[in-house]
């Protein structure tokens, strides 16, 4: 019964918070662009967001396995709900702008992998298949984004572009006070969990050999989603009128139709690190194929495409990551994971941006794409020979 019960309550927070952002997630760009803010500061934001989140995503998976993820969830919704309203309330100014991108990193850094850790800690002792539920999760995610994208972008945004921010803030302190009220449920609140945790060191991680080899593995295909999921909205939006909540329905569907596929995709004779290889390689041909189509509606269908595709590779590699993981610092180490991932999206969104604003979206899209291909399969070839 107490397993039923944090389930439930994982998909209540997790599919919540979804919703908080997604209402969002098609306009934030746009409402940033329409209340002054040039290109490059625009670029601020996404550079800052992701600097902060560097520094912040360690110290954040320590503090969650410390003194609880559902009391850190708390934290990570009144942040991010804060920097949110903060954006949307003033227009045009850059110090709100910096504030606005610092407490909406912290609060992804409190919240990245913290309730996964959380429900894989208080399910790892039962008979329950963790690959279906995390499939379910993405299914149930992706189906309440699909609705908040929709609502936020083609109906709030179409009113008043600061709406969808707003309306996001306020589910977000809804989920911060669901948190608050229920954080007695977490792993550290248990009579019977260890009184301390083991420390976290960098000696630490350079011993776990095999784990570091495996987050070393997912960060070149940074480099090939970080254009389509930033920028696709620049990509896609013509004329005045905001049209992009239609893409964004496409997007969410097609994320739970690829949470869907995986228990099957799973089931092939596969080893897992060839797996999710094969995903690398149809990832990549999917964004040479967006941007090569000539017609507007075939790039969007390749859009979607990609979209299916890195939902069955990240449930694949949270699944990978989590079954390497043998101690108690599981936040910590899935936030170790994320800091490296934000170092490499830093880098990959500044490469990035120089070459788009030289030779457009498009061409920066294919070059990067090449970039985090070869060198996710040089890493696994120097890996094979030097096992």
């Amino acid at each position: 019964m107490k397993q039923g019960k944090n389930i439930i309550l994982y998909h209540t927070l997790s599919s919540l918070y979804a919703l908080g952002l997604s209402l969002w997630a098609g306009t934030i760009y746009l409402y940033m662009h329409q209340a002054g803010y040039s290109y490059g500061q625009i670029n601020l934001f996404l550079a800052l967001f992701w600097l902060v989140t560097c520094l912040t995503e360690i110290p954040s998976g320590y503090l969650a396995d410390r003194f609880g993820a559902l009391k850190m969830t708390f934290y990570s919704a009144l942040f991010r709900g804060s920097g949110l309203l903060l954006l949307a309330s003033v227009r045009h100014e850059l110090i709100i702008l910096v504030l606005s991108a610092c407490l909406t990193a912290l609060g992804d850094s409190l919240y990245s992998g913290t309730l996964t850790s959380w429900i894989v800690e208080q399910t790892k002792n039962q008979k329950l298949d963790q690959g279906k539920l995390f499939s379910n999760n993405y299914v149930l995610v992706s189906a309440v984004s699909f609705v908040g994208g929709y609502f936020g972008a083609d109906l709030l945004g179409n009113i008043e572009l600061k709406l969808p921010l707003i309306s996001g803030a306020v589910i977000l302190f809804l989920v911060g006070i669901i948190a608050l009220f229920c954080k007695d449920r977490d792993r550290l609140a248990d009579k019977n969990s260890p009184k301390k945790l083991p420390h976290f060191t960098f000696k630490g991680l350079l011993s776990e050999r095999e784990l570091l080899k495996t987050m070393v593995l997912f960060l070149p295909l940074t480099f090939i989603t970080v254009g389509p999921y930033n920028q696709w909205q620049l990509y896609f939006q013509h004329g005045r009128k905001v049209k992009t909540g239609l893409i964004l329905v496409g997007i969410d569907l097609c994320g739970i139709l690829g949470a869907s596929l995986f228990p099957k995709v799973a089931k092939l004779k596969l080893s897992t690190e060839k797996l999710f290889l094969a995903h690398v390689l149809v990832i990549a041909l999917s964004v040479c194929l967006l941007v090569l189509s000539s017609n507007y509606y075939l790039a969007v269908a390749f859009m979607w495409l990609h979209v299916v595709l890195c939902a069955l590779a990240e449930i694949l590699q949270t699944k990978i990551l989590h079954e390497q993981i043998h101690n108690e610092l599981r936040t910590t180490w899935i936030s170790v994971n994320n800091t490296l991932e934000a170092l490499v999206t830093t880098a990959a969104l500044a490469l990035n941006g120089f070459i788009a604003d030289r030779f457009g979206l498009g061409n920066a899209w294919l070059f990067l794409t090449l970039l985090g291909f070869s060198a996710t399969f040089i890493w696994y070839g120097y890996q094979k020979k030097h096992a």
